[in-house]
Parts: structure tokens; C-alpha cells; sequence
């Protein structure tokens, strides 16, 4: 993964959070610790500490969602302060938006060369040289607008 330029090369910046999924995860977190309460053994509480440790990381990363960093040579993609995937602009091939069926998931998905950070049902598919990924976000069209000034594209006519 190469390195991105700093903050001055800085075109705007995007979050894409689930915040309704914290919604599902968060009983999943409260429900194991009520029952530790109620039923206290060993075997309880080490599954309790597993839940709490998984569900509390997830439950974290979809509050604080994914951040689109777009810069003047490419994209970065981040969560939770720590960059998943940079794309430099050479790489970019093309993009547009998509719909996102619920079967595929969400979060982050993907094998091999395709990767997508994902929490609504619309994304923006980039193509690059060595794969496919997928920005999800509320509005779609706002991410395709910052990746034309990525691109140095002024306007789509």
C-alpha cells in the first residue's frame, strides 16, 4: 500500500456510518451481559468477555463509520484512525453509482482484488488496475462529484 499525501493536498472528506446497525448490535452486547448477571459461572463469562470484545469493536466501527479521505492524487478509505486501502489516482479506471443488494453484506466485504465499505443499499463502484471497490454513503453522487475533482474532471455534462 503506498503512501498518500498529507492533509494539504486535502480535497474534501466523507463519512459513511451505520448507525441504525448499532441498533442490532448493541442487544447482542446487552444480552449476554444480563445473563452473566443472573447466572455467573466461568463458562458464562468467558462468553460474555468474547461478545463484549467483538460486539464493542463492531459496534464502535459502525458508529464511527468509514472515512473517505479525496485527495489531489487519490483516495483514501479509513475506520476507526487506522487507512484500509489507498487508491492512487493513476489507478482509477472509472465509477459510477450502483444499487447494493442486502445479500452481499455489509461492512467491509470482499476477496481477493474487490473490496467494499458498505452500510446502505446505494455505492459508488470504482474500477482500478488491480480490482473493484465499493464506497457506500447516503448520497452516492457527492462521492462520484469529489472523485471527478480527484480526477481533475470539471464537470459531467
Amino acid at each position: 500500500m503506498q503512501d498518500m499525501p498529507g492533509q494539504s493536498e486535502l480535497i474534501a472528506e466523507e463519512t459513511h456510518a451505520g448507525r441504525v446497525w448499532a441498533l442490532l448490535i448493541l442487544p447482542a452486547i446487552v444480552g449476554p451481559v444480563i445473563s452473566v448477571v443472573y447466572i455467573p459461572t466461568l463458562p458464562a463469562k468467558l462468553a460474555m468477555l468474547l461478545v463484549v470484545v467483538v460486539g464493542g469493536g463492531a459496534l464502535a466501527m459502525v458508529l464511527s463509520g468509514f472515512q473517505y479521505r479525496f485527495l489531489r492524487h487519490g483516495v483514501e478509505v479509513r475506520t476507526l484512525g487506522y487507512r484500509l486501502r489507498a487508491i492512487p489516482r493513476q489507478a482509477i479506471l472509472s465509477y459510477s453509482v450502483e444499487p447494493w443488494a442486502f445479500i452481499r453484506g455489509y461492512g467491509i466485504r470482499g476477496i481477493g482484488g474487490s473490496r467494499a465499505y458498505v452500510w446502505c443499499n446505494r455505492v459508488v463502484h470504482i474500477h482500478t488496475t488491480t480490482g473493484e471497490v465499493y464506497l457506500g454513503h447516503a448520497d452516492p453522487e457527492r462521492i462520484v462529484r469529489n472523485l471527478d475533482q480527484v480526477m481533475g474532471i470539471v464537470s459531467r455534462g
